[in-house]
Order: structure tokens, then C-alpha cells, then sequence
């Protein structure tokens, strides 16, 4: 669907600001200022950033520049300006968040003209001893190398590194040469600046002349590591900041696709579509996931779901993917198993950032967290577990004019439209798209737009009232203690806790900043804040196919993957077989568009009560879900198959049912009682039946059983029209599947019939419910004029079948009405509307 956000075209880009009031007591060159840059008119910095460096000066300085802006270039750019220096010799490193990017900062460098001889590469450290490097300008290695940082496994660096480090500092302290440290994407590579690792920095404090601090995605850690770099450079810092001016044609189409569904697979039909037209416009494809499992099930599973489109239509799947298992950061991967490859088709979770994807006609899908990643303590959202910037870096890896990002979430939570920053038709153009593509749960604590640059703010609400408060006697205490001699136990300060725990509480703890990632990417993407997008459409309802055959099957998808979660369960446990059918049914067509395929692929959509196919399809899987012994009818070889559920099948449940029921019962309302004395009344005429039953026998057939094609003059009687006219009168005009017309039945009923014809009809109707028969010609007669009978259909046990008697009165549990929005109109659950 296309996307009227017309008001945003020129909004304002939010993002996170460097500010000199960060750094109180530090040096701010520029007067205490920072300086501000503007792209080119291709959206490029290198110029202007060149202009405002001054290689001649001791100092940190840090480049906060958007995505695409070119930093990374111009950086390399200041590269070769060290490099070529004349009058001063350098020793460079450029330190990259993951060894996956040093071959990419290698054939840059190379490319800018510097020699391949002058170039140390990380991966050579202990591994070629052959390769000398006291002689290399130029050291390409990683942030977690240059402080020593073991990685989970072990406990101290190796060996070869520790004498890669300290060689090279003792040579740069004796020689004079002074050092350049560049960090790009630091915003990766926060985890390593423990204080154990720091007094490694320290290696190179009487050396270093300049560090280079680059990202497009600061966040509070970031400036803690900044006010640590700045302090090898005599507390000196520069900030450099870029506009965020959109260049609309070098921004991607983005698109979003909400799905409702628990969790995302490879056969989810949503994703199965989107990959399916995607290739079909021959777009050349890439997938990035938020977790291991997903991306192992896309490339592994090469008989089903996008897994065999993908496979049919690129033969090799590059499989790039981190140690993530069940959707946890179990480990920084020292050295990924596979990387991006521009030639290939990738599929994974290792390339959300640092990848530059250069193909033409691409389609770059970002499969974020499902409805069942939230948990209450801890989101599970996988390589997006570090909130909005890591969707912010995300969606840059596409670099190429004219591409498609396809953004698969969860529907978003309530959203409290009156935090938003702006009013007017702003506000009504947002509260407009997001109430149609939002989530139906309600919740207790809707979404709140929050500023970026408020962050500092919250932490130290939160770290001074509430984490440090609940122990300020007992730090005092400690503190107060004589500890000689006693294990380490000070209380982390302020700026500990936002470097250890910071993004990470403001991720768990705020839903726009990442506790519910779809309300910022929502927000974000119909407000115009991503520099190389522009949202372009969205889908808001997936389609959901049913075809013949395999009804059962698609019905069990939606159930185990879409819907029954944590809420769901404990309402499942909770109320009437009726309501349970209600809303699981209702739910269908609030959050999918439901369509039937037939034998030549044309498709129909399908209308609440308006397919009986459909509907008794379901009202079979509802049966055979909560009542399993039902399933034998559904099994065949163990496969789960269609089957006809018929009016049989439910006059005999409700039959069964009315036994539960006193009439004499004060609870009941009087819809529940005519309700119950319908289906008595069913049951009564249903007996009566059966005693129409002759026994006779032959000599060809031996004993069988047999009723008239018509009804005996005695089947209801003059004392019994009343009841059965009541009873006819509740199924046609009352029951919910009878006066629906998902059961055939109400249409030989007319206003205008005779007692007789209703009886005739009657009679008819419950032989083809009650009994399986043959159409007979006894010995007399041309025609068929009796049914053999070859099996009674017996009534099930209460407890084994569908209870559809007792009437929903929608007394839902408090915690269905907080997670739902669901109001009763002519006797069913649908959506609110507003």
C-alpha cells in the first residue's frame, strides 16, 4: 500500500549528538564549539572534513556523520595525508570493530595509493612470523587487538600479540615516531573498553599524536571511550559533526511488512510471497536476520519455504552468520565462519554493519525480531539486541541508487500519540498510518516518543534513583569500613555503569529505544528519518492462502507460529469452547487477508461467514485441537488431512453438550436457555428417529435396518408442534452457524411452509446427520422408497467434544481485555476502530 507522509518530506533527522557539554572538563578546540559540516551535492563529507583537520595538532577528534555520508573515504583520505608526511614520521593504525572489515580497510588503503609493502594486516600476527613489522607505516587490526582483549575464551591476549604491541611501542617511544590511531564504527567495538583493557591504551600515551573517532551511530558508552582516547591526547577533543541533509536520489525504496506471526521460519507464507515477487522482478537478493536459527533454517531448508526459491534461483546460498544460537549473543565471534560476498546471494546475521552492498537491481530484506522474542526482563532480538542504532546501521548497508529495502516486523505496540514532538496535520497524518498497521494487543504502557539526546538524562534518573539509591547505606558502610587487605568492592560510578549497562537498560527499559523495535522503526520510517530511505509502501495485513487439501495444515501453521503465545494460553485455559472459536476465528481476519486458491491457481478472497468451506474447515480444526481424540478423523499414514466437517458433526456435539446444562439453573440468560431447549428438544426428535427404525431381512442381504424415505404419520404429533416449531425457529434465525449458512439447513425452512413440509424437511435433514445409509427398493415399487441403514452415528462423550452450547457472554479475564482490542458487535468479536 502506498504511504500518504507527504508532511515529512523536509523534516528534521534526529540522531545523536556529540556536544561539548558532554566533556565539561575537557580541551574543546574550536573555541569550546564544535564545528559543523554539510555533505556535497552527492551527499558526500571528504571535502569538507580534509578542511577541518589539522594534522599538526595533539588531539582526539571525533567524526559524527550520517550513514552513506562518505566518512570512511575521507578518513582514509587523512590516512594517506600521515602517510605521505614529510616531515614527521608515522605510525598508523586503523582499528576496525571486526576482523571481518580489515580486508576492506586494506584494498581501500591500497587503493588510495599506499604501498602494499608499507601495510601490516591483523591476520598475520603469529601466523606469519616471515612478515616483519617494525617497518610498516600503515597497521590494519582490530579495536579488540590494540587493548588486548582476549574475547570470551580465554583470559589474557596471546603471546604473539602481546609482543606485537610491545614491540612496536618501545620502537615508536625510542624512535620518536609518533602514532595515529583511527577507530572507525565505533559503535561496534564499545564492548571492549573495560577497565582492564584501557591501561593497554596506555602503552602509547608518551606517542600518540592523533586519534580519529568516526561513527553515524554515537550512543552514551561512546562518549565515556571518548573522554578514555581523549586523555592519551592531553584531554584535548575536536568534534566534527555532519548534517543530515537527504539526498532523495541516492535513498533506496523502503518498505514494510508487518506480520503478526509468534515466530518467524522459512515457510512463513508473508515472507515466502515477498522473496517469490522479488525474484520475479529479478531483483538480486539479500537477507539479513535478526538470529542464527533463522538464517541456518533460510539456507538449510532447500525443499520449502524462500529456502527453495532462494535455492532454485542462485544454486549457492552464502550462509554469513555469528555464533547465535536461539536468538543469544553467546560470544563475539573472533573470526566469522562466512562473509558478505557481493557476487553471492547472502543470507545471515554478520553483515548489519560495515558492509558496503554495491549490486544493482538489489533487494535488501532485514528480517527483525517476532512477536515471540520479547520476554519480560531481557529482549532476545538477536544482532538487533542493541536497539535503534543497530536498525539505523542496518538498513546502510545498501549503498546502491534505485534499491529496495524490505523491512519483515511484528506490528507495533499502542503508541501515546500525544508525546510526539509535533501537532497539526503531522500529528494526524502519523496517528492516522500507525493505528492501521499497529498491533491489536493492548497494553498498560503505550509507547512514548522519547529524544535521543535525553539519554544522559535517564541513566542517571535511573542510576541515582534508583540503582545507587537502594544502597546508599550500605556503600556508605563500606566505604566507612576498615577494608585492608580485603577484596575490591567499590560501587561502579556513573560513567561505569553507562559504559557496562547503559544502552543496554535504555534498550530493555524504553520501547521506542529498542523494547519494542517495530514502534521506533514505525515511527521513524513515516517521519523521514533514515538518510539513505524513503518509505514507499507497507503491507499491514498479510495474505494468508488456503487450499484444498491442506486446509488443516494451514490452520495449524497460523496456530503453532502466529498465535497461540504466552497470553493466548492462559486465555486458552480460562474460557468457553465458544469464545475460544470466536476469537481465534476473529483474529484470522483481523490480522491476515484471507484468499482460497483453486485447482488453477486463481485466487478468491475469502469473507467473514461467507465460505462455508472455510468456516466448517475450521470449526473441524477447532474441534480436533481442543479435543484430540477428534484428530483420527484428520490422520491419514499420520499426515494430517482436510476433512469434511459436518452438520452432523455438530448437531452431535451440541447434543452431547446439553447434557451439561440445568435449565433450572438462575445463572442462565435467556438466550442460553432457548439455546438449551433447542438442542433437548433436537435430542428428543433425534430418539424419535431412531424408533422409526424396521428391522427386516432377505435373502440376499440377510437382517438389515432400514427407515422410510418419508417420515410416518406419527413422527411429531399435534402436542409436539409447538416444541418443534421453537426449535426450528432458534436454529434458522439464532444459531451462529446454522443462520449464518455454514451448515446448509435454513434454506428449507421457510416463513411460508406448512407443518408438514417443515416435518418432511426435517426428517430428511437429521437421517443425513444421524445415520449413514443406502438408498433401497424393497421388494414392491419402482423406486428407491426406504434408506438402509449402515451405521448409527453415536453421540460423543461430554468430554470429547466441541461444548458450543454454553454461549459466549465475553466475561473475558482482566489480562485478555489489557492484550486485545476487540469489541462485540451483532454477536461476534471485531476490531475496534479507533
Amino acid at each position: 500500500m502506498n504511504v500518504n507522509n507527504s508532511q515529512f518530506d523536509d523534516y528534521p533527522i534526529e540522531f545523536k549528538e556529540i556536544n561539548p557539554t558532554d566533556f565539561p572538563y575537557l580541551t574543546i578546540e574550536n573555541n569550546r564549539d564544535k564545528v559543523i559540516i554539510s555533505p556535497n551535492s552527492d551527499g558526500y563529507i571528504t571535502e569538507e572534513l580534509l578542511a577541518n583537520i589539522d594534522i599538526t595538532q595533539k588531539s582526539t577528534v571525533v567524526v559524527n556523520a550520517g550513514v552513506g555520508q562518505g566518512k570512511t573515504t575521507a578518513i582514509i583520505e587523512v590516512v594517506k595525508k600521515f602517510y605521505l608526511a614529510e616531515n614527521e614520521d608515522y605510525l598508523i593504525f586503523i582499528a576496525s570493530p571486526f576482523v571481518s572489515l580489515v580486508e576492506q580497510y586494506y584494498n581501500l588503503v591500497i587503493e588510495k595509493g599506499i604501498n602494499e609493502n608499507d601495510i601490516y594486516r591483523y591476520e598475520f600476527i603469529g601466523e606469519r612470523p616471515e612478515i616483519t613489522y617494525i617497518d610498516k607505516k600503515v597497521h590494519i587490526i582490530t579495536v579488540n587487538g590494540l587493548l588486548g582483549n582476549p574475547g570470551e575464551d580465554a583470559y589474557i591476549n596471546s603471546k604473539a600479540k602481546r609482543i606485537y604491541l610491545e614491540t612496536l611501542s618501545k620502537h615508536c617511544e625510542s624512535t620518536g615516531m609518533k602514532v595515529i590511531i583511527i577507530m572507525d564504527e565505533i559503535h561496534d567495538a564499545i564492548h571492549n573498553f573495560k577497565e582492564q583493557y584501557i591501561f593497554n591504551l596506555w602503552k602509547w600515551k608518551s606517542t600518540v599524536h592523533k586519534n580519529f573517532i568516526l561513527s553515524a551511530t554515537y550512543n552514551e558508552a561512546s562518549k565515556v571511550v571518548l573522554e578514555y582516547l581523549a586523555e592519551l591526547t592531553d584531554d584535548r577533543l575536536k568534534i566534527i559533526e555532519s548534517e543530515r541533509i537527504r539526498i532523495p536520489r541516492n535513498q533506496s525504496e523502503l518498505y514494510l511488512h508487518f506480520n503478526p506471526a509468534k515466530y518467524y521460519k522459512n515457510e512463513n507464507p508473508q515472507l515466502v510471497e515477498l522473496v517469490k515477487s522479488l525474484i520475479e522482478n529479478k531483483k538480486a537478493i539479500d537477507i539479513l536476520c535478526f538470529s542464527k536459527t533463522l538464517a541456518d533454517s533460510i539456507t538449510q531448508e532447500k525443499n520449502k519455504g524462500v529456502g527453495v526459491l532462494l535455492q532454485r534461483e542462485y544454486e549457492d546460498i552464502n550462509n554469513c552468520t555469528t555464533y547465535l544460537v536461539n536468538n543469544q549473543r553467546l560470544g563475539r565471534l573472533t573470526k566469522p565462519k562466512n562473509r558478505y560476498n557481493n557476487e553471492m546471494c547472502n543470507v545471515g546475521t554478520n553483515f548489519k554493519t560495515g558492509v558496503s552492498i554495491e549490486k544493482q537491481n538489489h533487494a535488501f530484506i532485514i528480517i527483525l525480531p517476532s512477536e515471540g522474542t520479547k520476554m519480560p526482563f531481557k529482549n532476545t532480538s538477536g544482532v538487533f539486541t542493541d536497539g535503534v542504532n543497530s536498525i539505523i546501521q542496518a538498513l546502510a548497508r545498501q549503498r546502491k541508487r534505485g534499491g529496495e529495502i524490505h523491512l519483515f516486523l511484528p506490528p507495533p505496540e499502542e503508541f501515546n500519540f500525544e508525546s510526539l514532538p509535533f501537532e497539526g496535520v503531522k500529528k494526524a497524518q502519523f496517528s492516522e498510518f500507525y493505528n492501521e498497521v499497529k498491533s491489536i494487543k493492548q497494553t498498560n504502557y503505550p509507547v512514548k516518543y522519547v529524544p535521543f539526546n535525553i539519554q544522559n538524562l535517564l541513566l542517571r534518573s535511573f542510576y541515582e534513583s534508583e540503582l545507587k539509591e537502594n544502597l546508599e547505606d550500605e556503600i556508605r558502610l563500606v566505604n566507612n569500613s576498615n577494608r585492608n587487605e580485603k577484596p575490591s568492592l567499590n560501587f561502579p560510578d556513573f560513567k561505569s555503569f553507562i559504559l557496562t549497562d547503559g544502552e543496554g537498560y535504555l534498550a530493555n527499559s524504553y520501547k521506542f529505544f529498542g523494547a519494542d523495535l517495530s514502534s521506533y522503526v514505525t515511527y521513524a520510517a513515516f517521519t523521514n528519518q533514515f538518510l539513505n530511505c524513503k518509505l514507499s509502501g507497507y503491507t499491514a495485513k498479510p495474505q494468508l492462502g488456503f487450499k484444498d487439501g491442506y486446509y488443516q495444515q494451514t490452520f495449524q501453521y497460523f496456530f503453532n507460529t502466529c498465535y497461540l503465545n504466552e497470553d493466548r494460553f492462559g486465555l486458552y485455559e480460562a474460557s468457553t469452547d465458544f469464545n475460544k472459536y470466536l476469537e481465534f476465528k476473529n483474529d484470522l481476519f483481523v490480522y491476515y487477508k484471507l484468499f482460497s486458491l483453486n485447482e488453477n491457481g486463481n485466487r478468491e478472497t475469502i469473507e467473514l461467514n461467507k465460505n462455508r468451506h472455510f468456516e466448517t474447515q475450521l470449526l473441524g480444526f477447532m474441534h480436533r485441537t481442543l479435543y484430540p481424540d477428534f484428530n483420527e478423523h484428520f490422520l491419514e499414514d499420520d499426515e494430517l488431512k482436510d476433512y469434511e466437517y459436518s452438520r452432523g458433526d455438530y448437531l452431535l456435539s451440541n447434543i452431547s453438550s446439553v447434557a451439561l446444562y440445568n435449565l433450572e439453573d438462575n445463572d442462565l440468560s435467556e438466550k442460553q436457555i432457548k439455546r438449551i431447549k433447542a438442542f433437548k428438544s433436537l435430542k428428543y426428535f433425534r430418539e424419535k428417529l431412531l424408533g422409526t427404525i424396521v428391522t427386516s431381512s432377505d435373502s440376499n442381504r440377510g437382517e438389515f435396518r432400514y427407515i422410510s424415505n418419508k417420515p410416518p404419520r406419527d413422527f411429531i404429533v399435534l402436542i409436539e408442534y409447538s416444541r418443534f416449531n421453537e426449535m426450528i425457529d432458534y436454529l434458522v434465525e439464532e444459531d451462529y452457524f446454522i443462520s449464518r449458512g455454514i451448515f446448509e439447513f435454513k434454506q428449507r425452512f421457510k416463513p411460508s411452509d406448512s407443518i408438514e413440509k417443515k416435518i418432511n424437511s426435517f426428517y430428511t435433514k437429521i437421517a443425513e446427520d444421524f445415520l449413514k445409509t443406502t438408498p433401497h427398493r424393497l421388494s414392491t415399487g419402482r423406486r428407491n422408497n426406504v434408506k438402509i441403514i449402515t451405521n448409527i452415528k453415536n453421540i460423543p462423550d461430554t468430554s470429547n467434544t466441541l461444548d458450543l452450547i454454553g454461549l459466549p457472554n465475553y466475561e473475558f479475564s482482566e489480562k485478555f481485555w489489557e492484550n486485545n482490542t476487540y469489541e462485540v458487535i451483532n454477536g461476534i468479536l471485531i476490531k475496534k476502530t479507533s
